[in-house]
């Protein structure tokens, strides 16, 4: 007798067996080494704050001549390029008023402007100056600062909060790539009421929505 998927009960009646609901396959984005990333979180947010994974070809950091590379982006996460980066849609992510706080390394300035305009953002100005305090090697000078870049979309979000926040950061760097929590803490003295969303984030932030493998 053919199984039609139903099965009899206790007293010979048959009754439809359950069919479990199709699962779908989780939204993902492919990036470089065939690692993926989660799909975006829904609705909208009034600041936007990014750390990307910028892409450096396998470049590694060297101490000098003889000496040890001092290790490079790709020992430490997947990369991803600027051109696949600003086919993302992150302008789905923004309020009709919204700022964009973008980290950038000295070396892919330019690339971060443009993807700060492919994502729906207009260049406004330098946010934040992050002073390392312990340099690292480069090859023309000693690079120890970063900065964060502002890109706009319509206006300041309002309601503002301070507005007396120092643009200089001073920290001593940590493990690799990792910002110093003085940034956010200052974005959220700025913009406390405001929706906030941070992409490629390394850990869930009270008051924040977070984005990235490792949150």
């Amino acid at each position: 007798m053919r199984n039609n998927g139903n099965q009899a009960g206790l007293n010979g009646v048959i009754v439809p067996e359950k069919q479990a609901p199709p699962q779908l396959p989780p939204r993902r984005f492919a990036v470089n080494g065939g690692a993926t990333r989660p799909a975006f979180p829904g609705g909208k947010f009034a600041v936007i704050y990014a750390d990307p994974p910028w892409d450096y070809k396998g470049q590694l950091q060297h101490t000098g001549a003889g000496g040890n590379d001092s290790g490079g982006a790709l020992r430490h996460y997947p990369t991803v390029t600027s051109k696949e980066m600003a086919q993302w849609d992150v302008a789905s992510l923004a309020e009709e008023d919204c700022l964009l706080f973008l980290w950038a390394t000295s070396p892919h300035l330019d690339q971060a402007i443009d993807l700060g305009k492919a994502w729906g953002f207009a260049w406004a100005t330098v946010g934040f100056v992050w002073y390392k305090q312990r340099p690292n090697p480069g090859f023309y000078t000693m690079s120890e600062c970063e900065l964060c870049l502002i890109f706009k979309r319509g206006k300041i979000p309002a309601p503002r909060g301070a507005r007396n926040v120092r643009q200089l950061v001073s920290e001593k760097r940590a493990r690799h790539s990792q910002k110093p929590e003085e940034v956010r803490r200052r974005i959220c003295e700025m913009f406390p009421a405001q929706k906030k969303l941070e992409l490629f984030a390394r850990q869930r932030m009270p008051g924040w929505t977070a984005w990235g493998l490792e949150a």
